[in-house]
């Protein structure tokens, strides 16, 4: 939180101040300390870019921006030192394109389409006018995984059919979603995905139609519109619509059209429109790219990898997985030959059938290290992956040929370029935006775990275990819904306002001060019994808060590192409370 957003918020803040200030400090009278922006990472192992690396050196952060890197670089008066001796700093990771963030409304079914044949450019998924930001919600749950996986900003478009809009540059942080916007309209978003239900376009092969026809009209239009512009007189206006005055900028040759796309059939159909209509282009996906290496290397244009790995084959008649075999044994081979000539040796087939699997798989796993073997340079997108498989899925493509190197060029300093950030993101330099993780080990090891994420300057922290979420076990309905607490401190009572939202695989929330400031919920954990969780503070530190729940009523403690504070709380609504 930034001194001009504390200053904002004022004494509404004044609760979880006095939960940071040491316990010797609460008996006596004091003045709310001046909140900072600026840190300094002390004596870290500084991973500045792929392969150029400071052994012990010192960031500083301040208002956003990487202030220094070096051996001895002061640290400020100001500054929130954080001992860094035992960590390591990378440049926060950049996602060549996503979803995360993005909270699309519900959509009309098709029934409600008067003519399928020729309905609205909504309906049909026609809609290049769309901007991302008013869908972006900084509380969104994949944006907190990937954030807490060391993502601090991606190539983010909306969610949608064949053309759903324009993308952002998107910070993985911030308070609002306009925090979150770096840059507007870098691509418009694209990809081969029918309408709903029996809406035109409703097959592959139409998509494509649709959108050289789309491309076409709008060169004509643009014809127009240029005429029009010369010589108005005795002329009427040229037809206008924003779906067709959208792809303007790309017939211009000023903006991509961003195209997703995981099979080898859908990217050569995507190359072919462009060689047709001439568009630039970025592709994402790319998880077949293994068959197409060559067509890749003449597309000349950025390339996205899929963090996303298909899942290992396993037996239907028996708990065992089959993988490829590489020890030479003919019999662990598939065998395209094989017939089955009776029910007695189906067995037989299934085997060879999972043997086949476990090849395809494998092929896939090497993708990364055969797209880099080839000499072609990609980024990662996150698009269809589990935030939660990203770091054990980029090991596994380590594991299969792919450098170490390589991978966190991907991660950083190639997307960075592809997108054009490069001059303000991608490695750790005085200067550029200070989009930081910092980890307790190599961050490819399996042991290592991400400590804290700057994004944008803002410091979120992870704890010993690298991970701000919480474990649920118990029956959530004894905790939902919006709690009034009571903090007792040496000053008086304070009051405020808990709310826990989520289900069984997860809870999050918010914690509202005296004067109705708020603060999002972090790790928040329930066991049946014991409700737990952490609230950043506006120094940077975050307070621990562990209660026992009993039917409406809670009862416990918050703690930081200079003390504890009694809680206690009573649910004034939620599934439950008015059953009770």
């Amino acid at each position: 939180m930034t001194a001009s957003t504390f200053r904002r918020y004022g004494l509404g803040l004044l609760g979880l101040v006095l939960l940071v200030l040491p316990s010797r400090l609460c008996a006596q009278d004091y003045e709310v300390p001046t909140v900072t922006d600026t840190y300094a990472l002390r004596n870290a192992r500084v991973v500045q870019a792929p392969g150029q690396v400071l052994e012990s050196a010192t960031v500083v952060v301040r208002d956003g921006v990487i202030e220094a890197v070096e051996e001895n670089a002061e640290v400020p008066y100001d500054a929130r030192t954080i001992e860094a001796d035992s960590l390591v700093v990378y440049a926060g990771f950049i996602d060549g394109l996503s979803h995360a963030g993005v909270e699309m409304p519900d959509t009309e079914d098709d029934e409600d389409v008067e003519d399928p044949g020729t309905p609205p450019p909504d309906a049909a998924g026609i809609q290049p006018d769309r901007s991302v930001r008013p869908f972006l919600s900084p509380e969104e749950s994949d944006l907190r995984s990937l954030r807490k996986a060391g993502f601090t900003l991606g190539h983010v478009a909306p969610e949608g059919q064949m053309l759903p809009g324009a993308s952002a540059h998107v910070f993985y942080g911030g308070e609002t979603a306009n925090d979150m916007v770096l840059e507007t309209g870098p691509t418009l978003f694209a990809q081969l995905q029918t309408a709903d239900g029996y809406v035109y376009p409703a097959t592959d092969m139409a998509v494509i139609a649709q959108m050289r026809q789309l491309y076409r009209e709008a060169e004509r239009r643009q014809e127009l519109d240029a005429a029009y512009e010369r010589n108005p007189t005795g002329r009427s206006q040229p037809p206008q619509d924003p779906q067709h005055s959208a792809l303007f900028p790309v017939l211009n040759g000023e903006t991509p059209l961003a195209f997703y796309a995981d099979e080898a059939l859908s990217l050569h159909r995507i190359l072919a429109l462009r060689q047709e209509l001439g568009f630039p282009l970025v592709l994402a996906g790319l998880e077949e790219g293994h068959e197409l290496v060559g067509t890749l290397r003449q597309a000349d244009a950025p390339l996205f990898l899929t963090l996303d790995l298909p899942e290992e084959p396993t037996r239907t008649s028996g708990s065992d997985t089959t993988v490829a075999d590489t020890t030479g044994t003919p019999s662990r081979y598939y065998s395209p030959d094989l017939q089955t000539p009776s029910h007695e040796t189906v067995a037989e087939e299934e085997e060879n059938l999972e043997l086949r699997h476990a090849m395809e798989r494998q092929t896939y796993l090497e993708t990364a290290a055969t797209l880099h073997e080839a000499g072609l340079e990609f980024g990662f997108t996150s698009r269809e992956a589990d935030p939660g498989d990203v770091r054990s899925n980029l090991r596994t493509m380590i594991d299969q040929g792919l450098p170490e190197q390589t991978a966190l060029a991907a991660l950083t300093t190639r997307p960075a370029a592809l997108l054009g950030l490069d001059n303000r993101l991608g490695t750790v330099e005085e200067g550029k935006i200070a989009n930081l993780v910092v980890t307790d080990g190599p961050y490819f090891g399996e042991d290592a775990s991400v400590q804290h994420v700057f994004v944008d300057g803002q410091l979120y922290d992870y704890g010993a275990d690298g991970s701000d979420e919480g474990e649920v076990s118990g029956d959530v309905s004894a905790v939902l819904g919006t709690w009034s607490y009571t903090l007792e401190t040496p000053q008086g009572d304070l009051s405020g306002e808990v709310t826990i939202e989520g289900d069984e695989s997860g809870l999050d929330g918010t914690f509202v001060g005296p004067q109705g400031d708020e603060q999002s919920l972090q790790s928040v954990s329930f066991d049946g019994t014991t409700l737990s969780f952490t609230v950043n503070s506006p120094q940077g530190g975050s307070v621990s808060v562990s209660v026992t729940v009993e039917g409406e009523t809670f009862d416990g403690s918050a703690s930081t590192s200079g003390g504890s504070f009694p809680i206690s709380g009573e649910r004034t609504s939620g599934p439950d409370a008015t059953q009770r």
